[in-house]
Parts: structure tokens; C-alpha cells; sequence
């Protein structure tokens, strides 16, 4: 009978055992190793960086959507790659009197539409290393790297009322620009705004998160960005209309309308967010 217990007694310590080594095996399956890559896509859903050239050209340092390489050099840290496209097109319309009519009636109720359309494309990449620490499914991950970022802007604009020689200050929902130097003109109207060389963003990255693991080496994250950077542009452009009184026309030019800049942008602006899902192999 002592023998039938003893047997039985080991053979539980023996399938609890080997129960703890199968749970241990398999959760440590859940974890990205040394010598694993992972694919994560990135979304930037909540927040966006922009850059310090406020009025100029909009240049946004994080694209919406991101995708990013890693390889486990250790068990616990990584290298990492991101890169991302971003393009942005908008078109904001904007009623004003109806010039025409109004010079029939005077009490015209009638409008017309202005109308702007912005365009905003350009990428940006980042390197760098990233850490993560806790051993079971949650595991929290920290990186810090460098980043580069470049932006191309043109805007572009049409209008309800034209220029002719008995209207040549005509009604708009936009502000003319102030003085000109084209001889014989008196008013100009914007045509185009544009960036005549890319706006660049280099700077320093850091974040800080959550993984879970769903699934075996498959995971979901969130984390939270913080972006030191320098921005600096060539130049801007901008085309411009207005009538000519020496020529008797409407004229079309181009003039720069921002030399080149810079700046150190450090701020709440710089803090940014991300939702991710990651997949190693």
C-alpha cells in the first residue's frame, strides 16, 4: 500500500512538474527572443506633430501612419527602423459678395465662392534602440533615437469674382497682400503659395509604452512620443495677380515670400501618440 502511494505521489510531482515546464515554455513563447524581426504598424490617431513655421508652410514630423523593422539583438532590447508617407489635401471654400450683381443692386443678397486647396506631402524616418522589461504577456518598452522628416507645401487659390479693369480691388474672402513691386499695379491677390525646396526636421526621439501579447509573438501597443528637433526651410514662394494700369492687363508674377529660417521646436506641440500592432518572427 506505502508502495501505491509512493508511486502515486510521484507520479503528480512528476505531471506537475512537467505542467509548469509546458506553461513556462509556452509563455515564454508569447515574447519576442535574440534573433527575432518584427513588423509593427504604427497610428497616429490622437495627436499630431507640427513644426515652429507657423503661417508659412505646415510640416508635419510624424506621419498618420508609420511602419517599423526591429531586430532582438538581446532578449530585452532592440533596434528599430520607422518609416512613413504623408500626404494631406484640403479644400476650404468661402462665400463673398457677389460683385456683379451688387453693381445692378445694391441690396443683392447674391454670393460667390472663394476657395483655397492646400496640398502637404512628405515622409519621415527614425532609428534607433528600444528596451522593453516584464516577463510575462504585458510588457512595457522604452526607446530612444534620432529622427529626419521632410515636407514639400503648395496652396493654391480661385476666386468668385475677377479681376478686370472696372473691378481691379474686387470683393474676396481672403486678405490682399500688402504693397507690390510691379510697377502700375496697386492691388494684388494671391494665386499659389509654395515651398520652392523641402522643409527638413532633424531632432532627437524618445517614448515609452505597453505591449500585450494576444497572441504568440503578436502584441498590441500604445505609447507616448517626445520629439527635440530643428527645422529649417530654404524659402517660399508665392504667385500673385493684379491689374496692370501701364499695360491695361491682368498680370500674373512670382515673388519670394519668406527667405530662409529656422528653429529648435521643444514643446507640449512635440508630444505625440501612437496605437500599434506588432508581429515577430
Amino acid at each position: 500500500m506505502k508502495r501505491i502511494s509512493l508511486l502515486i505521489l510521484t507520479a503528480l510531482i512528476l505531471g506537475s512538474s512537467a505542467l509548469t515546464a509546458l506553461a513556462q515554455e509556452r509563455k515564454e513563447d508569447f515574447t519576442p527572443k535574440r534573433g527575432d524581426f518584427g513588423i509593427s504598424v504604427m497610428a497616429s490617431p490622437l495627436t499630431e506633430l507640427t513644426n515652429a513655421f507657423k503661417g508659412t508652410a505646415y510640416t508635419p514630423m510624424q506621419p498618420t501612419v508609420t511602419i517599423s523593422g526591429k531586430y532582438m539583438v538581446t532578449d530585452h532590447g532592440a533596434l528599430f527602423l520607422n518609416l512613413g508617407w504623408l500626404y494631406r489635401n484640403s479644400n476650404d471654400t468661402y462665400y463673398t459678395r457677389d460683385d456683379a450683381a451688387y453693381a445692378v443692386d445694391p441690396f443683392t443678397m447674391d454670393k460667390v465662392t472663394d476657395a483655397v486647396r492646400a496640398n502637404t506631402s512628405g515622409g519621415n524616418f527614425s532609428f534607433g534602440f528600444e528596451g522593453r522589461v516584464g516577463m510575462g504577456r504585458a510588457q512595457g518598452v522604452f526607446g530612444i533615437g534620432a529622427m529626419y522628416a521632410f515636407s514639400y507645401y503648395d496652396s493654391r487659390y480661385t476666386y468668385g469674382n475677377a479681376i478686370t479693369a472696372v473691378n481691379q480691388v474686387p470683393s474676396t474672402a481672403f486678405n490682399g497682400i500688402n504693397g507690390t513691386s510691379v510697377p502700375g499695379v496697386s492691388y494684388q491677390r494671391y494665386l499659389r503659395q509654395f515651398s520652392g525646396a523641402p522643409t527638413h526636421t532633424a531632432g532627437l526621439l524618445a517614448y515609452a509604452g505597453i505591449e500585450w501579447f494576444v497572441a504568440p509573438k503578436v502584441s498590441l501597443g500604445a505609447r507616448v512620443n517626445l520629439i527635440a528637433a530643428y527645422s529649417w526651410t530654404n524659402a517660399t514662394y508665392y504667385v500673385a495677380e493684379g491689374y496692370n494700369t501701364m499695360t491695361a492687363q491682368v498680370e500674373e508674377w512670382t515673388e519670394l515670400l519668406s527667405p530662409s529660417s529656422g528653429a529648435i521646436d521643444f514643446g507640449t506641440e512635440n508630444i505625440g501618440a501612437d496605437l500599434s500592432i506588432n508581429v515577430y518572427f
